[in-house]
């Protein structure tokens, strides 16, 4: 039997001086170039207008812009909520199971950033769509790793 009552409790503490600053930044793969971003959004887009709606949320969900500023993720996110916006009901649990569970976890992020700010708000009705059918999917696992993930979209 492993002794589980010797477990350091007090180092996950943020207030007993063992962590350090460094320690509390989310962990950024890298710095996202702004022209890369932006040129991202063009294909994101140029697949939505073309009615490619699958490779446009492969491809919104495969390299979402995490190390970015917050007007760079704010771009991102118009021209994803746009993609989402252009999918009819009937096909977004289609659309859902192409997805990998971690394209699923990207996606969640999106609509819980949709759903927390006027412009997404608008388009309730469609993220709470989106919403229902990726949780029929995939359950509450990716709603656990949006809980759990210290990264931003």
């Amino acid at each position: 039997m492993e002794d589980w009552r010797r477990i350091d409790i007090d180092a996950f503490d943020p207030e007993s001086g063992r962590l350090t600053a460094q320690d509390l930044i989310p962990p950024y793969v890298q710095q996202t170039d702004p022209q890369a971003v932006q040129q991202q959004i063009s294909q994101l887009k140029s697949f939505a207008t073309s009615g490619d709606i699958n490779s446009a949320l492969q491809l919104a969900t495969s390299d979402p812009p995490y190390g970015a500023d917050d007007s760079t993720k704010a771009l991102y996110f118009r021209a994803v909520l746009e993609t989402l916006t252009q999918v009819r009901q009937a096909d977004i649990a289609n659309v859902v199971k192409q997805l990998q569970p971690q394209q699923q976890d990207v996606l969640i992020k999106y609509l819980y950033r949709g759903m927390s700010i006027p412009e997404g708000q608008r388009q309730g009705g469609i993220l709470l769509a989106w919403f229902e059918k990726l949780t029929q999917v995939a359950g509450v696992q990716p709603v656990m790793h949006y809980l759990t993930d210290r990264r931003t979209v």
